[in-house]
């Protein structure tokens, strides 16, 4: 025994003799690499059992149907998300709240910066303005409440019903929302940029009674003859063109047309007094029709009525589809990059609005939008785009990889995607990553990417190896959502933290329905439907569905890990 302890002893000896400081860089070395997993393990951004099993499956089913699915926010035997849950003043915690309307979406916007239950202050959003590259306006929500109150009662005043909106994304096109909302009429969406005669047989298909329109846009003596119903015309005038006349009549309309201009109408009623009505009045707020552009000329626009109740589900639902850590707070500046006409962009807007964030619009949001254009002088942390603006990027990133350090450095973080974790800015990534990744100016940092498939509008193919591309190229998390014209909002929308890669070169899956609906998938062959991988026609019901049910048409199935995804 004594001679082991000598020799041990000896050897211990012999070692530190010959230790020196590159050894101990290297002892420090071994250390490290052997306690740092172990005192801060990587672990996925969710837990892999949550995206193994994301949806809620009905315990039974009809012949020749499949089960029907559902978020597990809203398990079966509960009711889907219908509305907002707006309360009044002074209501108990416990006390039920109302869905609400658009009308609650605004009153929310106007309650930031006072002080709610609790002595706590209620967070104020800024909404903003982007001109052209360099120019940020910043507007004051009491000024906003002022126009949209102008603008309500000047369109009730001339007593018409249904106002056509033909606007690019814009202010002024949410405040003429609001404002038919607040005086019981009816907004019409219809898409921007069409030729002149598919906008006058739009607007006669829609029994437009009134248009708010961009000055210049519309040939004013071709309008008044080819929609005879027009009985309003409210130009929106840019600021380097309010010099000019635009109150003219043609004499063919003076019988029966007005024509008004934005900024006269605000101006000539500046009154502090001017106040927007109470629930009491007896408006009631109208229906929301929106126009759905299909991909083909040869066939025509789908005309969808939403009732506020499918509006306000769908705003509510697209609130809670993202965890909470990652939803929309008051510290968001969210970029609406897509057409308002999209009910997708419109909802997360109003969503975005009523949780206080801050908005920018502009009025370069179309599909295929570039995002530095997009985002030229602000820095958001959200944005809301085109699956065509994501297919562009994805090919321009992607020609942009040529040497081997940087297929090196993608490899490296497509790792970590699979992985279950969002990469993080290492040397590798850096050497990769091309300068137009960045979006925006600083200080801002963007986190999130909205965007979705529009069935029937031609929207390209975004596979699931593309969005995982895109999140390294851009360095933010995406989600993915189905849209169709009878829903407003979206079928479904993939979760946040779902970075798995799907073979093949179809569509990525769409995660899961949104609580606002419920889906199933119908099939004359019920042998499809049996089993835990059903395939069929998709079906979707519940409150954020115009007519509450809609068959799609598309093929569709359910995989194993239960989201939905397109055949």
């Amino acid at each position: 025994m004594a001679s082991l302890v000598e020799r041990l002893d000896a050897q211990l000896a012999a070692l530190l003799a010959d230790w020196t400081h590159v050894t101990t860089l290297l002892a420090v070395a071994v250390v490290t690499l052997v306690v740092y997993p172990i005192i801060f393990p990587e672990e996925p951004d969710t837990h892999p059992l949550l995206l193994a099993r994301q949806a809620s499956v009905a315990p039974v089913r009809n012949r020749g149907e499949s089960a029907v699915y559902r978020t597990p926010e809203t398990p079966h035997g509960y009711p889907l998300t219908s509305g907002l849950n707006v309360k009044d003043d002074g209501a108990p915690r416990w006390a039920a709240g109302k869905n609400g309307d658009l009308r609650d979406v605004w009153r929310e916007v106007l309650r930031g910066g006072t002080t709610g239950a609790g002595d706590k202050e209620i967070p104020k959003g800024l909404i903003m303005t982007v001109l052209g590259k360099q120019e940020l306006i910043e507007h004051e929500i009491e000024d906003l409440t002022k126009e949209i109150a102008v603008i309500g009662q000047h369109l009730k005043s001339i007593g018409v019903n249904r106002v056509a909106i033909y606007l690019p994304n814009s202010i002024e096109y949410l405040m003429t929302l609001f404002a038919c909302s607040f005086y019981g009429l009816t907004p019409i969406l219809l898409p921007y940029n069409q030729p002149h005669p598919k906008v006058f047989e739009l607007l006669s298909a829609v029994d437009a009674d009134a248009i708010v329109c961009a000055a210049g846009n519309l040939p004013l003596e071709t309008l008044a003859s080819s929609c005879p119903k027009l009985r309003s015309l409210t130009w929106v005038v840019e600021k380097t063109s309010r010099h000019m006349d635009w109150n003219g009549v043609p004499d063919n309309a003076a019988d029966r047309l007005t024509v008004s201009v934005w900024h006269n109408l605000v101006e000539e009623n500046k009154s502090p007094a001017v106040a927007l009505p109470s629930n009491e009045t007896g408006d009631q707020p109208g229906d929301v029709v929106i126009v759905w552009q299909p991909v083909s000329a040869d066939k025509k626009p789908e005309i969808i009525t939403f009732t506020q109740s499918n509006i306000v589900s769908a705003v509510a639902s697209l609130i809670s589809a993202l965890p909470l850590r990652q939803r929309f707070n008051s510290g968001d500046l969210i970029v609406p990059a897509d057409t308002f006409t999209h009910s997708y962009v419109l909802c997360q807007t109003l969503a975005a609005l009523y949780v206080h964030a801050s908005i920018a619009v502009t009025s370069v949001a179309v599909a295929g939008i570039d995002i530095a254009t997009a985002t030229s002088c602000v820095s958001p942390t959200v944005i809301i785009v085109s699956a065509e603006t994501l297919a562009n990027r994805h090919e321009t990133e992607t020609a942009g990889i040529s040497s081997t350090i940087q297929r090196v450095g993608k490899y490296s973080q497509d790792q970590t995607l699979n992985a279950g974790r969002m990469p993080t800015d290492n040397i590798l990534f850096k050497l990769m990553a091309p300068g137009s990744t960045a979006s925006g100016n600083t200080p801002g940092t963007l986190r999130l990417i909205l965007t979705s498939e529009r069935l029937g509008a031609g929207s390209p193919v975004l596979t699931s190896t593309m969005l995982s591309d895109l999140r390294l190229f851009i360095k933010a998390r995406i989600c993915y959502a189905l849209t169709c014209p009878q829903v407003a909002g979206a079928v479904a929308q993939t979760n946040v933290f779902d970075y798995r890669r799907v073979d093949g070169r179809g569509y990525a899956p769409f995660g899961i329905p949104l609580s606002s609906v419920e889906i199933k998938l119908v099939s004359a062959d019920d042998s499809k439907l049996d089993g835990n991988s059903p395939q069929g026609k998709l079906v979707v019901s519940g409150p954020a569905v115009s007519g509450k049910e809609v068959k799609l048409g598309v093929e569709a199935k359910i995989r194993d890990d239960l989201t939905l995804a397109l055949v």
